[in-house]
């Protein structure tokens, strides 16, 4: 078969999807990625033809924080329900419609895998009475996000000649789940199957991670949400430990951040794979791959949620017990120096991680959810 794979022009949305990815093809599949001319370095490094739709990273960005800015009066925790609906169904699908439907009716495709933020995704693959399988970046959506992500691209329906399906179209097919079960708040309205956080296999780790210190503190602020100045509370606070790695995303200038002590390391970008082995806890701001990936490898958690799913995810955490979360006005040398020293000091935090990295490692893997994926397209 020939699948489509088409998601949000971000480290955060092509990572998480790339394993079903690489499951598919192993299976004999032929796969492209349809996404923003920014990832095609990414999607051919992981072994896909890429071909542009969409905005890239780049365009995005401008207006992505109008959006947000215009969010502003709102209280913060609670931007995720209008943002999430203006970014991905304003800012990101209006304009790849019609790349996307180009693009299926120039080349023959048998299904589309989609990220859960793309959303013209489900109104092309409708528009060809194709099947569309919608593969999660993090917890599943809440249900009311989506009801008004899907008023916001009802235009985009109508304008097919469709009428629009509920929840955006999120689950005309399979959902592919990527959250554990203790995750879970709301359940996904039709047929799904949950795929383990998956990392892929680690190159060589370079010697100077491997000499660092022990234990090693991980910190990071993902690609989006890393102005330098959120760091700088963050590297005072981490004075008590051997060893800090910082990766700051590769749009932010690992310079912007100094001085900083003799312990930090600071990069741009490290492959979490070959971090987390190696870590005793993890300061980040609670984005899902991260935080997913943390916790597949029993590390507790210092979250800073910043914006996004990050507050949700931050209270996930703080319920299963396996992270202290700080909130924006919060976030002082003092309170991260004093809330790592209790997840290292106290085990309760790490018990709660671990018990989560249980659940994961029983989740279904990437050949399950190809499996799954390829029953999904035959009923169709």
């Amino acid at each position: 078969m020939r699948i489509l794979f088409s998601c949000i022009p971000t480290e955060g949305h092509v990572r998480p999807i790339v394993p079903l990815a690489r499951a598919l093809a192993a299976a004999g599949h032929e796969v492209t990625f349809a996404t923003g001319a920014d990832r095609e370095k990414d999607v051919l490094a992981a072994g896909f033809l890429h071909v542009t739709a969409g905005l890239s990273e780049h365009e995005t960005r401008g207006p992505a924080a109008m959006q947000r800015r215009e969010l502003e009066s709102i209280p913060i925790d609670a931007r995720r329900r209008f943002g999430f609906s203006r970014i991905f169904g304003l800012v990101h699908a209006p304009p790849k419609l019609p790349e996307l439907l180009a693009l299926l009716r120039s080349r023959p495709f048998d299904a589309i895998v989609h990220d859960s933020g793309d959303l013209a995704a489900p109104v092309a693959a409708a528009a060809l009475g194709l099947p569309s399988i919608n593969h999660s970046f993090g917890a599943m959506i809440p249900l009311s996000i989506l009801e008004l992500a899907g008023e916001l691209v009802e235009p985009l329906w109508r304008g097919q000649g469709l009428e629009p399906e509920p929840y955006a179209g999120s689950f005309r097919g399979l959902y592919v789940d990527i959250s554990p079960p203790s995750f879970a708040w709301e359940e996904p309205q039709g047929a799904s199957i949950r795929l383990r956080p998956f990392e892929q296999e680690s190159d060589e780790v370079p010697e100077w991670l491997a000499q660092l210190e022990r234990p090693l503190v991980y910190a990071t602020l993902g690609t989006i949400f890393n102005a330098p100045a959120l760091f700088r509370p963050l590297l005072d606070g981490l004075d008590e430990v051997p060893a800090v790695l910082v990766t700051t995303g590769r749009n932010v200038d690992p310079d912007s951040l100094k001085p900083v002590p003799a312990h930090v390391r600071i990069e741009r970008f490290v492959p979490q794979a070959q971090v987390l082995p190696s870590c005793a806890a993890v300061v980040t701001h609670g984005g899902s791959g991260t935080t997913l990936g943390a916790l597949a490898h029993g590390l507790p958690l210092l979250l800073v949620p910043q914006g996004a799913d990050q507050f949700d995810n931050a209270a996930r955490c703080k319920r299963v017990g396996a992270a202290i979360v700080l909130r924006p006005d919060e976030v002082t040398p003092d309170a991260v120096r004093a809330g790592l020293r209790r997840l290292v000091d106290e085990p309760s935090f790490r018990l709660g991680a671990e018990a989560v990295a249980a659940e994961i490692a029983l989740m279904p893997t990437p050949a399950d959810a190809a499996a799954a994926v390829e029953a999904h397209i035959a009923a169709r």
